[in-house]
C-alpha cells in the first residue's frame, strides 16, 4: 500500500534521478534505518526511513556525513603484509588476497598444532557479520574465544542486566515515563539512539521529571529538571542510600517484590547492617542527605518511573555493584518492563547464515578466556587482560588474534601494554577500513567494505522485535571485501569451504530470514521488519536461576562475590602530587573509527579537549582555550582546555569520541587532538572485567611551562 512516505521516496528519487536503496547507518551501534539515493555510482542523498519505528526519519550529524567513507582516499584498498619485525613501526607491502589468506591459513594451522585452537582469539566492535568469523573460528576451528568490544563500553551495565533480569540489553521506554533518573548517561551529548533521545525530550514536554546524576554538567544534564553533581565513582553509594530510604519508608511495591523478586527481605537487612543511609552517603557522594531522601521519595511515588545507566557509572572498579544498585531502584519499586520502564525487549527470530552439522563442530577443550581468567560473570572478554594471556601465557597462551572493526591499540587502557601484546603474537590480523593504529601492529591487514558497500541483516535496536537490513548501495573501494566473502575464501584455504556454500549475499540472507514473517525480497523493499511491541514479561518468568528478578544474585554468590550490592571505594584516588580525578565523556560528532577521518565532521569538531572547573583552573593557572599538559604517574598529553562551571571540583573530563590523537588512520585524523588512554594503568573490574577508564589521577598545568619547571613528584 502506498503511503505519503513511499510517495516522498519516489518523488525524491525522480528529482535526483537516483535509485533508492533501503539500508541502515552503522556509524554508531544504533543502526538507524535509512534510504540511500544513488546516481552514477555515487551517493547523492540519504535520509532516515520514516516508516521504521526506531527512526521517525531522523538522522544525526554523524550519519549525515557518513557517505564520505565511500569516497575517502585514505581507505584501505588492498590486502597488506608486514615486511619488518613487530615491535618496530609497521611497514607493509601490497599482497594479493590469495597470498594473504594462504599466510593466515598456514599460521592458523601451525598455532592449532602446537598450542591448540584456544590459542586464537577474535575481537570486534559488534559488526553483525562477525557471525561468519564465529562459525569458522569457533564452530569449525574450535576456539572458544569469540568476543566483541563490550568491556570498553557498557560491560558493567550488561552484567547487571543479565544477573538481575536475565536480559542482555533492555531498552528505555522514555516516552511513557513520568520520572527518569539517568546515572552517567549523556544521551543528548553522545547523540546515539536518536529515537530514545527524541522520546526523552517528548516525555519532558509531557511533564516527565528528568534527574541526571553526573560529575559533569553534560548536554543531558543541561536539559534536566535536576542535576546531581555527584563525586566521581560514587554512584553506588547514592543508589544504595536511595534504596534504604524507599524500603524503610515503606515506599516499595510490596506486591511486586513478593511475587517477582528474589531476596528482598535479605536486601532490607543488608542495607540496615551496612548502614547505607543518606547520612552515610552524603560525604561519599557530595549530595546532601535531605536531597537524597527527597529524590528517593519522588522516584518511589511517581509512576511510571525509570532508573537507568549505560557507561558512566561503570568506568570504575566499583562499577559492577553500582550498576546493580541503580537497577534495584527499578526492581523494588515494581518499575520493570511496564510502560515507562526499562523494557525487556523481545528479539527477532533471526537464523544463522550457514548451517553447520553438529558432527562437524569442534568441541573446545578449554574454558573461554574470560572464565579461565577468573571472570565468570563477564558478558564479554576483559580486553585489558588479554595482554596477560599473550605476553605471560596467563591463564593460557594466546598466539593468534583477529581484530575486526575496532582499534584496541587506541581504545583500550595502557597503550604501551597493548602494543607490547601485538609484538608477542605469532599471528595478528586486522580487518579494517583504514590503516589504523592496531593495523600498524599487525602481520596482515585486510581491507573491509563499509556498510554502504555490503549486506548485513541484524537485530534492530527498537523496543520491540525488529530486523534491520543494510544492502550494497555503491561499488566497493579497491579490492575491499565484506566479512562474508573474506570468511568464505579463508574457509576454503582451511579445508572448510563446503560449509560456506553461498555465492551471493542473498543466499545466506534467505537462511537468516527463514523464521521471520517477511521474505528477503520484502525486507529489501521495506528495509526493516518490526514485530509486536510487548510489556509485562516479568510475570511470565525470567531467564535467571530463580525465574525472578534477582535482588539476591545466585550468580554472584556462586562466583564468590557478595550476593547483594556492596559499596567500595574506587581504586585510584587523587593525592598531593596528582590532585585531580580523570574522567571521560563522549562527543556528539564522533563515534568509532570512521568519524575522525571525515573532513565534514572534523570541520565541526576537529580536536578533543579537557574540561576543568573554574576554581581548579584558577588554582593551576589554566586559561580557557589554552593548551595544557595532563599528566598522570604513567604518561602525559598536550590537549586543549575548556574552563567550565558545571564540573565537580577536583576532577577533569577529557572528551574523547572514541579516539583522538591518531598517529595512523588517515590524513585528516592523524595528529589531531590528544589520546588519553595511555595516561592510565590497567585497571579492570574485578567482577565483570570492564575497562576502568576513570581509574586515573592526574595533574594539569599550562603547556608553555617548561619541562624542568613543572611540579615535581614527591
Amino acid at each position: 500500500m502506498a503511503t505519503a512516505e513511499t510517495d516522498l521516496a519516489a518523488e525524491l528519487a525522480r528529482i535526483k534521478q537516483a535509485r533508492v536503496v533501503k539500508s541502515f547507518c552503522y556509524t554508531c551501534p544504533w543502526q538507524c534505518p535509512t534510504e540511500v539515493y544513488v546516481r552514477d555510482g555515487r551517493i547523492v542523498y540519504h535520509k532516515g526511513n520514516a516508516r521504521a519505528p526506531n527512526n521517525i526519519g531522523s538522522r544525526c550529524a554523524k550519519g549525515m556525513a557518513s557517505w564520505w567513507v565511500t569516497e575517502d582516499p585514505d581507505r584501505l584498498k588492498y590486502p597488506m603484509l608486514r615486511t619488518n619485525p613487530k615491535g618496530e613501526p609497521g611497514r607493509f607491502r601490497r599482497a594479493s588476497w590469495d597470498e594473504a589468506l594462504d599466510f593466515i591459513a598456514g599460521k592458523l594451522a601451525g598455532i592449532k598444532e602446537q598450542w591448540g585452537p584456544e590459542a586464537v582469539a577474535f575481537t570486534c566492535h559488534h559488526d553483525p557479520n562477525t557471525v561468519f568469523y564465529w562459525h569458522l573460528l569457533r564452530d569449525l576451528y574450535g576456539s572458544p574465544n569469540m568476543y566483541t568490544h563490550t568491556s570498553g563500553c557498557e560491560q558493567d551495565r550488561r552484567s547487571a542486566c543479565l544477573t538481575l533480569f536475565g536480559h542482555v540489553f533492555p531498552m528505555h521506554d522514555f516516552i511513557n515515563s513520568r520520572y527518569v533518573i539517568l546515572w552517567g548517561m549523556n544521551n543528548l551529548g553522545a547523540n546515539q539512539g536518536l529515537w530514545e533521545s527524541r522520546e526523552l525530550i517528548e516525555a519532558k514536554k509531557r511533564g516527565c521529571k528528568l534527574v541526571v546524576v553526573d560529575p559533569n554538567f553534560t548536554e543531558t544534564a543541561q536539559k534536566a529538571d535536576e542535576w546531581l553533581p555527584i563525586r566521581p565513582g560514587a554512584d553506588g553509594a547514592l543508589a544504595l542510600a536511595m534504596c534504604h530510604v524507599i524500603i524503610e519508608g515503606d515506599l516499595f511495591d510490596r506486591d511486586f517484590v513478593s511475587r517477582h523478586c528474589e531476596g528482598f527481605d535479605g536486601f532490607r537487612e543488608h542495607l540496615r547492617e551496612r548502614g547505607y543511609t543518606p547520612e552515610w552517603a552524603e560525604p561519599i557522594t557530595g549530595i546532601e542527605a535531605g536531597r537524597i531522601r527527597r529524590i528517593a521519595r519522588e522516584f518511589a511515588t511517581t509512576k511510571p518511573a525509570m532508573s537507568a545507566i549505560f557507561k558512566g557509572s561503570g568506568y570504575y572498579t566499583n562499577g559492577a555493584d553500582a550498576g546493580r544498585a541503580c537497577y534495584l531502584l527499578d526492581a523494588i519499586c515494581g518499575e520493570v518492563d511496564k510502560p515507562g520502564n526499562l523494557v525487556l525487549k523481545d528479539w527477532a527470530p533471526l537464523g544463522a547464515p550457514v548451517e553447520i552439522p553438529e558432527d562437524a563442530k569442534a568441541a573446545p577443550s578449554k574454558d573461554p578466556l574470560h572464565v579461565a581468567m577468573g571472570y565468570p560473570l563477564a558478558p564479554d572478554l576483559p580486553n585489558s587482560r588479554l595482554p596477560d594471556a599473550v605476553i605471560d601465557g596467563n591463564p593460557y597462551p594466546v598466539k593468534g588474534l583477529f581484530v575486526q572493526s575496532s582499534n584496541p591499540v587506541m581504545s583500550d587502557p595502557n597503550r604501551d601494554r597493548v602494543k607490547e601484546m601485538f609484538a608477542h603474537l605469532e599471528l595478528a590480523v586486522t580487518c579494517e577500513l583504514f590503516m589504523s593504529e592496531t593495523a600498524l601492529e599487525s602481520d596482515v591487514v585486510l581491507p573491509e567494505t563499509s556498510f554502504y558497500e555490503q549486506a548485513e541483516i541484524r537485530q534492530g535496536m527498537w523496543k520491540g522485535p525488529e530486523v534491520v537490513l543494510c544492502q550494497p548501495a555503491v561499488e566497493r573501494v579497491g579490492e575491499a571485501k565484506p566479512a562474508y566473502e573474506i570468511v568464505k575464501a579463508l574457509a576454503e584455504k582451511m579445508g572448510f569451504g563446503r560449509y560456506f556454500p553461498y555465492e551471493k549475499w542473498e543466499d545466506w540472507g534467505e537462511l537468516v530470514m527463514k523464521d521471520v514473517p517477511m521474505s528477503l525480497d520484502e525486507l529489501k523493499e521495506q528495509g526493516f521488519w518490526a514485530g509486536e511491541m510487548r510489556y509485562h514479561r516479568v510475570p511470565e518468568g525470567l531467564p535467571t536461576p530463580s525465574g525472578k528478578i534477582e535482588i539476591r544474585s545466585k550468580q554472584y554468590e556462586d562466583a564468590g562475590f557478595e550476593p547483594y550490592p556492596v559499596w567500595s571505594e574506587r581504586s585510584v584516588k587523587p593525592d598531593a602530587d596528582f590532585p585531580l580525578q580523570l574522567t571521560h565523556s563522549k562527543l556528539s560528532m564522533h563515534c568509532n573509527i570512521i568519524t575522525q577521518n571525515n573532513p565534514l565532521l572534523m570541520e565541526i569538531c576537529g580536536e578533543n579537549w579537557v574540561e576543568i572547573n573554574r576554581a581548579d583552573a584558577a588554582k593551576y593557572g589554566i586559561e580557557d582555550g589554552g593548551y595544557v599538559i595532563v599528566e598522570s604517574p604513567k604518561d602525559r598529553i598536550r590537549i586543549l582546555a575548556r574552563v567550565v562551571e558545571g564540573l565537580v571540583p577536583g576532577c577533569v573530563s577529557v572528551r574523547h569520541g572514541h579516539g583522538f590523537g591518531h598517529w595512523a588512520m588517515g590524513s585528516v585524523a592523524r595528529g589531531r587532538g590528544a589520546h588519553s588512554n595511555n595516561l592510565m594503568e590497567t585497571h579492570t573490574s574485578p567482577v565483570t572485567g570492564a575497562n576502568c577508564y576513570n581509574e586515573c589521577k592526574v595533574r594539569v598545568y599550562p603547556a608553555q611551562v617548561r619541562a624542568d619547571s613543572r611540579p615535581r613528584r614527591r
